[in-house]
């Protein structure tokens, strides 16, 4: 009659200490958000630079759902041996979060045979980018013997679907909806959204305590926008495209910045500063820790082009 709980505790013992050494194997980069839900975090760079890009694993009954492919060949080998020791189930579906090359390093580790999907324009922008610079790989290739090691058998991949707006995608019992994200961050920017876990994977449209790249079509009024879309689906964990997971506080975070930044470059506006003195003497010492300080100016650029476009509007 005692044989059988100690037997009974003796598994239970057993399968917490499987479960315990598979948590360790995955790595520090990768993180459990919710049953079959994972994150890779991106390696912070150091020297103010920001970390690199995150990738999400998402497993279902049917296979993985995964959500960016990595930052660099050897972060996608990681992200690709991490699935691996998750699940016998293959990569179905890659989804791009948007069209910079720090989100596609590993494209070719897993499409064909899983399917890429993309924003409309995705594959234009890609095409376009990819033979301006014949010898990136090349330099790669040479920076490491681990970096070759990576790139074995790399080709280069363009998404096989891409969507206009928004896209519904099921996949076993999970469902995920694909949200544009319009002048967020790059040409091509996708939030990905699973309602019933409320888990958002946000895209680049917000980073978690760094200041963001603000490119000529990002528009600051848009990004506003993106995240009041994002904060109303009442996500309880979000992943942004670089940084640590959170909650919606990073939207609420990047708005409070973006509120600030325009407010004290329109008081400068209207002392008569120009552009370039703005730059030069605008300060935001609440933001002090947050990473990639190099990129102020350019956020100082985009609220001031906002407001210039708002005086327009008005004087019309």
């Amino acid at each position: 009659m005692r044989s059988r709980p100690t037997l009974a505790l003796a598994v239970c013992v057993s399968v917490l200490t499987v479960c315990t050494v598979a948590a360790q194997d995955l790595g520090p980069n990768v993180h459990k958000l919710k049953d079959g839900i994972y994150v890779y975090v991106g390696n912070d760079r150091g020297n103010d630079a920001g970390p690199e890009s995150n990738s999400g694993i998402v497993i279902t009954e049917a296979g993985v759902v995964l959500i960016d492919s990595g930052q660099t060949p050897t972060a996608s080998r990681a992200i690709q041996a991490a699935v691996k020791k998750l699940t016998s189930q293959p990569v179905r579906y890659l989804i791009s979060t948007e069209t910079h090359g720090d989100h596609h390093a590993g494209d070719f580790l897993f499409s064909p045979p899983a399917v890429f999907i993309a924003h409309e324009g995705t594959a234009a922008t890609l095409k376009d980018r990819e033979p301006g610079d014949p010898a990136r790989v090349e330099r790669l290739r040479a920076s490491s013997p681990e970096m070759r090691a990576a790139l074995e058998g790399y080709h280069f991949v363009l998404p096989q679907i891409e969507y206009r707006q928004k896209m519904t995608l099921n996949v076993g019992e999970r469902t995920l909806e694909l949200m544009y994200l319009k002048n967020a961050h790059s040409e091509a920017d996708t939030a990905v959204w699973l309602p019933k876990e409320r888990v958002l994977f946000s895209a680049s449209v917000a980073v978690n305590n760094q200041f963001n790249v603000l490119r000529p079509w990002n528009d600051i009024p848009d990004i506003l926008a993106a995240t009041k879309m994002l904060k109303g689906l009442n996500p309880e964990v979000v992943i942004p495209g670089h940084g640590a997971p959170g909650t919606a506080k990073i939207f609420e975070d990047q708005d409070q910045f973006y509120a600030l930044l325009v407010d004290r470059v329109g008081k400068m506006v209207q002392d008569g500063k120009s552009l370039d003195q703005i730059k030069k003497e605008l300060r935001m010492p609440e933001y002090d820790k947050w990473s990639a300080k190099d990129r102020i100016p350019a956020n100082i650029e985009a609220a001031f082009n906002f407001l210039a476009a708002r005086l327009v509007f008005k004087g019309n």
